[in-house]
């Protein structure tokens, strides 16, 4: 027995078990299901007949889980008296195989595995960036998929994202496509430090910003955490009114909270800034996304002349590096240590590495050598 007729055969086990009333059968290298439904409106015949129902799809893994999936849909629709042939021959309006088809699929199936948070929203936002350049009405297929590609710029961010999601639409699809020879050479090792606000700068702008509407309390925090813009919107404002003013962030991540704390770099802005003053005015912003509530606070910024909101994070980052080992900055920015390493440790002068041994030797409980 083949792999495929191997999970056939255990597809429709667990149908007959459900006691789904269809089975899931190869026509060619295409799959079908059979079973009692509703003669079509055409037929001349009334009530449930013994049919079949042409799904279109290939008979491969990924087609099967679909298939199952549809069987599952199909009896349930029949059961409830809601089946339409007219309904089902599209899904959404997109044939079956299309792009369309397979997108909608892939959607279906990746808020089955997470909850709908503002997070996941903005990253299925991000992912119909890439899947709204294809064709919804044609078939999904490997060229297609690399025209999408080919369109982004060589070496750029929208390159290497459009690699990454064509080819995860791709695999659920069953088509085999791996991009990963157009991706190119972009990093996060594109961040520039010209682009970088001086702390002097960040002072500067920060008492530009107007108290109303909460930007000037908005910039402050920003700068003193080094959070994502909208990272405010996730701020347990209890945590910072006592000195230090270790700030507490709670977000919900996998269908459970997450908190992490970072600590306010410099120590000084948390005094000067009165940032622990929380009845202070805040930003009132509202987003379905992640990436909206962002855009709200950055629009905000552009408005009075600062116009790259998401620079003042890496400049705690690369502030940090005087301050705290990796092992802390790295979790309190929410990264990866070694994507935190490659992108910000290269900022390093060699003036800092002579701060950073004066530091070291000036400990009063440093290792010293033995003495004889």
């Amino acid at each position: 027995m083949s792999k495929i007729d191997s999970l056939l055969g255990a597809a429709n086990n667990r149908l007959k078990s459900g006691n789904v009333g269809l089975v899931i059968f190869k026509r060619g290298n295409k799959l079908s299901l059979r079973g009692m439904m509703p003669a079509k409106p055409a037929s001349g015949k009334v009530g449930l007949v013994q049919q079949t129902l042409s799904l279109g799809l290939y008979a491969n893994a990924a087609g099967i889980k679909v298939a199952e999936s549809e069987a599952l849909k199909v009896s349930g629709l029949i059961a409830l008296k809601e089946f339409k042939w007219g309904d089902y021959i599209s899904n959404k309006g997109h044939k079956i195989e299309s792009a369309g088809f397979w997108i909608d699929k892939f959607e279906e199936d990746y808020f089955n595995k997470r909850e709908r948070t503002a997070k996941t929203q903005t990253t299925w936002k991000d992912y119909c960036k890439v899947f709204n350049k294809l064709d919804k009405s044609e078939t999904l297929t490997v060229e297609s998929l690399l025209a999408v590609v080919l369109d982004c710029p060589p070496d750029s961010r929208s390159r290497v994202r459009a690699c990454t999601y064509t080819k995860k639409l791709a695999g659920f699809a069953g088509i085999d496509f791996d991009p990963i020879e157009y991706q190119g050479n972009y990093s996060a090792d594109s961040v520039d430090v010209r682009d970088i606000p001086s702390d002097e700068d960040i002072q500067k702008w920060r008492d530009r910003m107007p108290v109303k509407y909460g930007l000037r309390y908005a910039f402050g925090l920003i700068a003193a955490y080094g959070l994502r813009p909208y990272e405010l919107f996730y701020l347990d404002l209890e945590s910072i009114k006592k000195p230090p003013g270790h700030l507490r962030i709670v977000e919900s991540k996998r269908n459970k909270k997450t908190e992490r704390f970072i600590w306010c770099l410099y120590p000084e802005w948390y005094q000067l800034w009165e940032l622990g003053n929380t009845l202070q005015p805040f930003p009132n912003y509202s987003g379905k996304t992640n990436s909206d509530l962002g855009n709200r606070i950055g629009d905000a910024f552009r408005r009075y002349g600062f116009y790259k909101a998401y620079n003042l994070r890496h400049a705690w980052a690369i502030r940090s590096i005087a301050f705290l080992p990796i092992e802390l900055a790295a979790p309190m920015m929410d990264h990866d240590i070694a994507v935190h390493r490659k992108t910000y440790h290269r900022f390093l002068k060699q003036s800092d590495y002579d701060r950073f041994y004066q530091m070291m030797i000036s400990q009063p409980n440093r290792p010293k050598p033995p003495i004889s």
